[in-house]
């Protein structure tokens, strides 16, 4: 590590990818198998699809349905590994790895634009970053991720996003009758 040469009066309020809150905090439930990155690694603080293998992940949806909505948030849980010699720190999750998706709460994230409380989260379809938008106003080469901002900020900046408030469920566990 080399010797500090800059002082930072003014912290973040947080880190992407850092929960923001400790309102519900959902992950998606993986199959047997877990879900682990696939080719080339998964940038944690941007969204991810599952492939179609049911195992795999990347910042991009899998190729046989290329406008799906991510699968969910990948959030920081220590799983970043520095993988070349001397390096400090990395925001990639290496291919091979566990990697956990959020699928609602309040988290910390960053975008490429503004963002205004209240504005609907979008994901790039090619490497699963978050541009900010009037909901039904998606970017182009964008998806629609079912998220809004909570608490906007500056493009660039930290800011936070949430989730939906619970998970679609389906028609059997809603009518069997056996609870949920």
């Amino acid at each position: 590590m080399p010797f500090p040469n800059t002082v930072h009066y003014g912290w973040p309020a947080g880190f992407p990818g850092a929960w923001a809150s400790q309102n519900p905090q959902r992950m998606v439930v993986p199959g047997a198998n877990g879900f682990c990155a696939g080719a080339g690694g998964v940038v944690v603080a941007a969204f991810a699809w599952v492939q179609a293998d049911g195992t795999t992940v990347l910042n991009k949806p899998d190729p046989t349905n290329p406008k799906a909505a991510p699968t969910g948030f990948v959030v920081r849980a220590q799983q970043g590994q520095a993988t070349q010699y001397m390096q400090q720190n990395t925001m990639t999750i290496a291919q091979g790895f566990m990697v956990g998706l959020a699928e609602g709460g309040d988290v910390f994230a960053q975008a490429t634009t503004a963002s205004a409380t209240g504005q609907a989260v979008y994901a790039s379809l090619s490497d699963g970053t978050l541009q900010c938008a009037a909901a039904g106003a998606a970017p182009t080469g964008t998806v629609d991720t079912g998220w809004s901002v909570a608490q906007g900020a500056a493009a660039g900046l930290p800011f936070i996003i949430t989730g939906p408030l619970a998970g679609a469920r389906s028609a059997l566990s809603s009518t069997s009758g056996t609870g949920n």
